[in-house]
């Protein structure tokens, strides 16, 4: 099951409790997962599908009932995650900070940071602001320019071009270091940015990407006396999610940029088709080039280079 599946069940599961859904079943289907659901002596299927393009999308199945009606209605308003601003902290001013892109061989990474307070509760709710993997690309393109319209002194975004992120990962490995020191700089890159302008903050949220705390021990060591905590799943949290959705847009948008620029497709993630559109991008512009649009030191490079018999 993929793992935004399982990240919106386990807050979707909790919710039906509450509203005294019980849950007869659960197993996984085609592309997403069956919830068999009854209510007050009525029954219904809750299909829930997950795709990269469309996110998150369910379909409600069975006879016309309350119970029906109910799911409807949450479909409409709830079925994402409702954004939690005490999960971690009692904060009421901080910073949210997310990263996208460092799992895809084309393209680089992107560390947003955001500035919240709870000033902006009820526009977020009206922006129906959630962790970016449950919403579809168009819906984040949306959201995002939404908040860069309304907000742009709230955001810090840095995007590396992938020549870029190649010389800095050569630089970092040079230094006995690896990716998550170079997402821990960005990181604190950015979030040092929003505090020059943000005096007030009470405390930074990261959405925690290496156990060993990076960001916070980043922090410190440029006396930053500002309390950072860093969480798995952080994406709850309203500032966090801002930042998801902004480092989701702008990693599209560079995606976009080089697709029209090359004239090429550039898939998504480090499977085959990647490996073919490399291939293909090495074959039209030379093998020395594909540092322009790629991260070499993924696998993916080898065995494109086996396939170029290099």
């Amino acid at each position: 099951m993929p793992k935004e599946l399982e990240y919106h069940l386990a807050h979707l599961l909790p919710r039906l409790l509450q509203l005294g859904i019980e849950i007869t079943e659960q197993h996984e289907i085609s592309y997403g997962v069956q919830l068999r659901l009854r209510k007050d002596g009525h029954q219904n299927v809750l299909n829930i599908y997950f795709s990269a393009k469309r996110g998150i999308s369910s379909v409600i199945g069975g006879s016309a009932s309350p119970l029906k009606n109910l799911l409807l209605s949450l479909a409409e308003t709830q079925l994402e995650i409702n954004l939690d601003t005490t999960a971690y902290h009692t904060w009421n001013c901080w910073i949210g900070s997310d990263e996208c892109g460092k799992g895809d061989f084309f393209g680089a990474p992107v560390v947003c940071a955001f500035s919240y307070d709870h000033s902006l509760d009820k526009h977020f709710q009206v922006l129906r602001i959630t962790d970016s993997k449950l919403l579809r690309d168009s819906e984040i393109a949306k959201i995002a320019k939404l908040l860069y319209k309304h907000y742009p002194s709230r955001i810090s975004c840095l995007v590396l071009k992938p020549t870029r992120y190649n010389e800095l990962i050569d630089s970092f490995k040079n230094q006995h270091k690896n990716l998550n020191d170079l997402l821990t700089w960005l990181h604190g890159t950015a979030i040092q940015n929003l505090l020059k302008n943000n005096p007030g903050t009470e405390g930074i949220l990261v959405d925690q990407f290496s156990p060993s705390q990076k960001v916070r021990h980043y922090l410190k060591e440029k006396n930053c006396p500002i309390p950072c905590i860093e969480r798995t799943k952080a994406e709850t949290d309203p500032a966090v999610a801002a930042a998801s959705i902004v480092a989701r847009y702008q990693f599209l948008e560079s995606f976009e940029s080089m697709r029209r620029f090359y004239r090429l497709d550039f898939p998504l993630g480090a499977t085959s088709n990647v490996i073919e559109a490399a291939v293909n991008f090495a074959e039209q512009y030379g093998f020395s080039r594909l540092g322009e649009v790629a991260k070499l030191h993924f696998k993916t490079t080898e065995q494109v280079k086996a396939r170029l018999k290099i």
